[in-house]
């Protein structure tokens, strides 16, 4: 297939900045492949070329598509193509110690730093009931994303005495990650865009030239980044210093960027122009996805948006369907339509991997699964356990890890008892104790148990794991990276432990390190002269990329944000009902509902021939009923592209109203669901519901009241009713309390 007018101008554009706006199905991926073939043409050196994107399949699509364009008169092995992270690890290689770094330093996953965080509250003594691992960790990633350290933490605006607790447990963990010659995600960027801002420049010394961090912004000639309305500040800041002497293009939809709640910042998209004089903007408008119908619908949503950019996209496949509005009694009635139409249409001849069911939140996914599997089908909950995160998968790479780099506390903690060998939490305690009271690793304290108190018997076994140890690292030099995967799997006894157990559980997890090897195998035949630093390097950086599993006759389930980037031949979108998509949370923050309208734009825009929303008049959800308000992004599509199943809905004042009072959903439903049972919905107008039989007006969750002592608050839940009805309520201050309904008024 030949470019169009747009994405041939987006290819051919040489002079100065490029933001390609690339719409939801308009070959965006094709653009940046071709730009990178067409440079190599026109004589480009490969290794002059830059080219980011956010995940490592995405990277590895990117090359398979430049190798097939170029089909071997490049060599394109000397591109630089990867992850923002992938390239930072590769960069920082070149100059670890401008950050107090050895070559040789280690990458901490999810795991690894929140069992570094724990040791750093119980150090600085703060009350686990308060603080968790997992929470510290997320204002500090926050921090990082902005490029923030300790000392800077007052521009986020925490307060006290979170903001003290935060800063303190900030500047410690970045002392143990230096202790243990280490580094975290977020640091990779954070250090190499450090390095970059203190780069020499070729005028302030004649040392300059071998200033590594110097020529790395010299380096390359053309950049190219995918996805990037979902940078974050740090991420953007990195660009900007990497490409300083190159042309750079960017690839985005500030329509899709989604990602608020992880750092990610649209402003870095929807102000690139102006950072970048002169910039070049390209729409790429003509979708290849979508029926016109879907477009029109999702077009309809992300217009109300006020922050973006602006395109209108079209198709020349045809009108389409009509996009399918259904109004059911309860959830559970919209889990079984959506179950039977899926096995109907699969009955007919349609692909079940080419059927999926989205949601707002994972919460709404139980009575999908149960209505999906009662009609004989699976699902596929997209974004399981990872393979790099099952327990011995990260046993085995921590083995590895520790064999070169052995100041690595997390990884040593990790395996010291795994298989069990009698070292016991308590013996683990003294030793930790013992390293932090010298300030050094974990492995010292190994080396000299009885300095750490440790009585014989559990010194002998300390020791034993150290010869282990000691002993793997001898033969490392001697076997490839594969034969030395298997000995540390058989030395350890890890084998031996699951061989002895004979449960199905352990011939599983046996069957994941056998693909662990042959993991290693592929790397190994990719790079033959692959290191042990570069294969951990690498299943780092993957470790976070989720797997999904292979079910047959399976249809996807999913959140909305797990849907990005994914496109489907039916897509049903659930739970269009105020307060669950748009989220409560959001209703009163114009920033975040704009985000919520994206998102939304999302999932309309991964349907290609049938889309499907449904509400519930009721929905049980998070352990409470409450009324199905129509969400407002119905009430935004236009009529003559909806076919409407039941009444016309009440879009509560936030769409089109209508202009009769609602009847209640009838049990016999249009042809196309006609065999489906349903609950009886509400035998009265919505305007009216009460809960709990009623006292006159409508209480849900989520709904804002006032109230005499506190001010407003949100409604969480209730019991009871009449005079006795109480209320549990969440205050501005985020504190919960339970209060007499007779003592609140709604706003």
């Amino acid at each position: 297939m030949s470019l169009n007018p747009a994405q041939q101008t987006a290819v051919d554009h040489r002079g100065g900045p490029l933001l390609v706006l690339a719409g939801a199905g308009t070959g965006k991926t094709r653009v940046i492949t071709h730009r990178v073939a067409a440079l190599l043409d026109e004589g480009v050196p490969p290794w002059r070329i830059l080219a980011v994107t956010f995940t490592n399949k995405a990277a590895k699509e990117m090359r398979e598509r430049i190798d097939e364009l170029c089909d071997g008169r490049h060599e394109t092995r000397e591109l630089w193509v990867g992850t923002f992270h992938s390239i930072c690890a590769r960069v920082l290689r070149r100059n670890p110690e401008g950050v107090g770094l050895s070559s040789h330093y280690a990458i901490y996953d999810t795991s690894d730093q929140k069992s570094l965080m724990k040791q750093v509250l119980t150090d600085l003594g703060v009350p686990d009931r308060l603080y968790t691992p997992k929470g510290v960790l997320g204002h500090i990633d926050r921090a990082k994303n902005q490029g923030l350290r300790p000392s800077e933490l007052d521009q986020l605006q925490i307060l006290e005495p979170v903001a003290t607790v935060i800063r303190n447990a900030y500047t410690k963990y970045q002392e143990k990650l230096q202790a243990a010659d280490a580094c975290d995600f977020g640091d990779l960027i954070l250090h190499v865009v450090t390095l970059l801002r203190k780069a020499m420049k070729p005028s302030d010394s004649q040392l300059a030239d071998l200033d590594p961090m110097v020529r790395m912004t010299t380096r390359f000639t053309h950049v190219v980044v995918d996805e990037f309305q979902d940078t974050n500040p740090v991420q953007a800041e990195f660009i900007d210093r990497i490409a300083r002497n190159a042309e750079l293009c960017v690839v985005g939809d500030d329509d899709q960027s989604i990602y608020g709640w992880r750092g990610a910042d649209v402003d870095q998209i929807l102000r690139f122009a102006d950072r970048h004089d002169g910039a070049k903007v390209v729409r790429l408008e003509q979708n290849y996805r979508s029926t016109m119908n879907i477009l029109k619908c999702s077009d309809a949503v992300i217009r109300k948006n006020s922050g973006r950019l602006g395109k209108t996209l079209w198709s020349d496949l045809g009108e389409g369907d009509p996009v399918r509005m259904v109004r059911l009694g309860t959830e559970r009635d919209e889990a079984r339509l959506i179950a039977q139409d899926a096995h109907a249409a699969i009955e007919d001849g349609t692909d079940p991997e080419e059927i999926a069911v989205f949601y707002r939140t994972h919460a709404m996914s139980r009575v999908l699964e149960d209505e999906v599997r009662r009609t004989g089908l699976s699902c596929r909950i997209v974004g399981g356990v990872a393979f790099y995160e099952r327990q011995e998968v990260k046993d085995t790479l921590a083995y590895l890890s520790v064999l070169r780099n052995n100041s690595s506390d997390a990884h040593v903690s990790r395996i010291i008892n795994r298989p069990g060998r009698g070292i016991g939490n308590t013996t683990q305690t003294r030793l930790a104790d013992a390293a932090a009271k010298n300030g050094s690793s974990l492995w010292d304290s190994l080396l000299d148990p009885e300095a750490a108190g440790l009585k014989k018997a559990a010194a002998r076994k300390v020791r034993g794991f150290v010869t282990m140890i000691q002993n793997l690292r001898d033969e490392m030099h001697q076997l490839p990276l594969d034969e030395l995967m298997a000995r540390v799997i058989e030395v350890s006894g890890y084998r031996e432990m699951l061989i002895t157990d004979d449960s199905e559980e352990s011939q599983a997890r046996l069957e994941n390190l056998q693909e662990l090897q042959g993991n290693v195998m592929e790397f190994l035949q990719e790079r033959p002269d692959g290191t042990l630093d570069e294969y951990l390097e690498l299943v780092s950086l993957v470790g976070g990329e989720r797997s999904e599993g292979d079910a047959t006759r399976a249809i996807n389930m999913m959140t909305v944000h797990s849907a990005k980037g994914l496109e489907f031949e039916r897509v049903y979108v659930t739970g269009m009902e105020e307060r669950v998509f748009p989220h409560a949370r959001v209703l009163d923050d114009p920033v975040q509902m704009e985000e919520e309208r994206r998102l939304a734009y999302v999932a309309l825009t991964r349907a290609k021939r049938m889309l499907t929303l449904t509400m519930a008049a009721r929905r049980r959800i998070y352990g409470q009923t409450q009324v199905g308000v129509p969400s407002r992004f119905l009430g935004d599509l236009p009529r003559d592209c909806v076919h409407r199943v039941g009444d016309e809905p009440d879009y509560g004042g936030y769409g089109r109203r209508s202009a009769h009072r609602e009847q209640p959903i009838r049990r016999q439903a249009e042809s196309w669901q006609n065999d489906i049972e349903y609950d009886t919905a509400p035998d009265i107008p919505f305007d009216d519901i009460p809960a709990d039989e009623g006292e006159g007006v409508p209480i849900y969750v989520g709904m804002i009241v006032r109230t005499r002592t506190f001010g407003d608050a949100e409604v969480l839940g209730w019991s009871g009713s009449g005079p006795k009805m109480k209320l549990q309520i969440r205050l501005g201050n985020r504190e919960v309390k339970t209060v007499l309904a007779s003592f609140v008024e709604p706003v």
